[in-house]
């Protein structure tokens, strides 16, 4: 009984002593996407001291990989003559979504162009382009100058230039620290070296991105009237794994909308993934689709929400993109900072694998395996259509569909590429409140606990349909609103009680050039990032100095000057 007291008495003052600690940070940001980067500005405007967490060795998450902005109002739209107001676009995003969430919907309209347009315009991004959408009835796809990733870096770049933010990279939080019901910190493990830490906060942001990476969570939240397909490749990003909903569910946190993914059908086979899992978006707007009977089944300038239906219907929910040379130069191949005109033209085109070539028809029939005579009939008939001006069959072009008339198929040789379902992004995830706190399944919020982001299926804004530029906008918006709870909630007075040291990382190996090749010849632990990065310096035959100065020399940037002269290296492969 003695034993047993002692031991009591130990574990009391154990949990005493770990209360009575002062915490290391006033917010917690677990991911540093666009999200996370977005709660910790604000958390830090708001006086709070920050510490950002993320798996990866670089911030920026999935946002890199993204394409444009949904915004209302914006000066771009005004120069281009496009009259565009928020009524209007909340009746577009609700019909366009289905079962959408009407007050999100409302929040990130209204707030899209002082929340988001000003806010990133007043850290240089300049908006440049815009592309209309089918769901739009005002163009209101905004793009900067290239990928979202030119969008993305002035954010990472004010983060850490901020004082009161830090940043703890290749870290996966493993573990909420709570008090009850009340979340006060992490336990995170360093990839790297398995170290672990804790760390505590009295808030906790969870901005760690989707789980359309996670083959168990897509299946098993799959929508119940519909199969899941085979194969099912893989198109989100490498972190992309639910890791959030996990730590949610640890600490009561309710899910909702998880059956509700975006799935492409554009997807193919990823030739330079050793896992056979990973797949490659592909377009051609010249081309045609046909099924396994080598007929056309759909206006292939449908809105993509109907192409997506319909294939994901059908057995097997898959078909050919056929095109000839003339509409070779309008492929694009994207999932890959690998990708370019040489390594599509060597690694896709060249791949019979995943291409198939044909000098007329009836050869390609032969490669596919397509009925020769139905293919050419199809053919020949689409290109009677193209030659009258309308198509009869399904109203691609003509007088009422409008736009441009596409190219007939008739330069030898012809090409058809076999596409499939590809996971993309997550419409479902933590449930939270107008305020962004998580809420427990009685619709209660949970102390000390916040979400954001696509970890929260950006709110149920999409609904059931993915919008353009509806996910990465309203991803900003909810890590401001989030970080601006959470400072506003621990810091009343606006003073950080933030006072403990944060734990010493330690420094991350060097790589000598003359050892690279050996270390890449595998991922380990850590280091995914430094290896995708490196293979693609090896393959291009990039000199350390086109990345690495004086500022950074060659070597992990640990610093908060290395980091961000590392950000000048990120559009080589962005």
């Amino acid at each position: 009984m003695r034993a047993l007291a002692l031991v009591v008495v130990l574990a009391l003052a154990a949990c005493t002593s770990q209360r009575a600690a002062p915490p290391q940070a006033d917010v917690i940001v677990i991911g540093a996407g666009i999200a996370g980067l977005a709660a910790a500005l604000e958390a830090s405007a708001g006086g709070a001291r920050v510490v950002v967490i993320d798996s990866n060795s670089v911030g920026g998450g999935h946002a890199v990989l993204a394409g444009g902005f949904s915004l209302v109002g914006t000066p771009l739209q005004e120069k281009r003559g496009y009259r565009d107001d928020p009524e209007l676009a909340i009746r577009d995003i609700l019909a366009w979504g289905g079962d959408a969430d009407p007050y999100w919907v409302r929040r990130y309209v209204e707030a899209s162009r002082p929340e988001v347009h000003d806010w990133l315009a007043a850290r240089g991004v300049e908006f440049v382009m815009i592309l209309p959408s089918a769901e739009d009835s005002v163009p209101r796809f905004h793009f900067t100058r290239g990928a979202a990733v030119t969008a993305v870096l002035p954010v990472l770049r004010d983060a850490l230039a901020d004082e009161r933010i830090s940043f703890l990279f290749n870290h996966e939080v493993t573990t909420l620290l709570r008090d009850g019901h009340t979340v006060g910190g992490v336990v995170a493990r360093d990839l790297r070296s398995g170290r672990q830490l804790s760390l505590r906060a009295p808030a906790v942001v969870i901005a760690t991105g989707g789980f359309e990476s996670n083959d168990e969570l897509v299946r098993e939240h799959w929508p119940a009237d519909r199969a899941v397909p085979a194969p099912l490749y893989v198109g989100s990003g490498e972190f992309a794994t639910g890791s959030g909903l996990r730590l949610a569910t640890q600490a009561g946190a309710a899910l909702a909308r998880l059956d509700r993914q975006l799935v492409y059908v554009t997807g193919m086979p990823n030739p330079r993934d050793p896992s056979g899992r990973r797949g490659l978006l592909v377009q051609n707007p010249a081309a045609i689709m046909v099924d396994g009977g080598g007929r056309r089944f759909i206006n292939e300038d449908a809105p993509s929400k109907d192409i997506e239906s319909l294939v994901l219907s059908r057995k097997p929910p898959t078909y050919w993109l056929v095109f000839d040379a003339a509409g070779r130069r309008q492929l694009m191949v994207r999932g890959g900072p690998w990708l370019d005109r040489r390594t599509i033209d060597g690694e896709i085109m060249g791949n019979p694998a995943l291409v198939s070539r044909g000098d007329d028809l009836a050869s390609l029939a032969a490669a596919t395996g397509l009925p020769a005579a139905a293919l050419g009939a199809t053919v020949a008939r689409y290109n009677g259509f193209v030659q009258g001006g309308r198509d009869e069959d399904f109203g691609r072009f003509g007088a009422t569909a409008g736009g441009r008339l596409p190219p007939a198929l008739g330069e030898p040789p012809y090409y058809a590429i076999k596409l499939y379902p590809m996971t993309r992004k997550s419409m479902g995830g933590i449930a939270i409140d107008h305020d962004a706190r998580a809420l427990d399944a009685g619709h209660r919020p949970i102390p000390g606990l916040y979400a954001a982001g696509e970890a929260t299926g950006v709110a149920g804004i999409n609904g059931s349909h993915g919008g353009s530029g509806t996910f990465l906008g309203p991803s900003l918006l909810l890590g401001r609103i989030a970080g601006r709870t959470a400072a506003a909630e621990v810091l009343p007075a606006g003073q950080s009680a933030a006072t403990g040291p944060l734990p010493p990382v330690p420094p991350a190996d060097s790589h000598p050039p003359e050892a690279l090749a050996d270390r890449l010849a595998q991922v380990e632990p850590g280091y995914w990032h430094f290896t995708q990065v490196h293979r693609l310096v090896q393959e291009r035959a990039l000199a350390c100095g086109s990345c690495h100065d004086a500022t950074w020399p060659a070597g992990p940037a640990q610093t908060r000057a290395q980091q961000q002269a590392q950000l000048a290296s990120c559009t080589r492969c962005h």
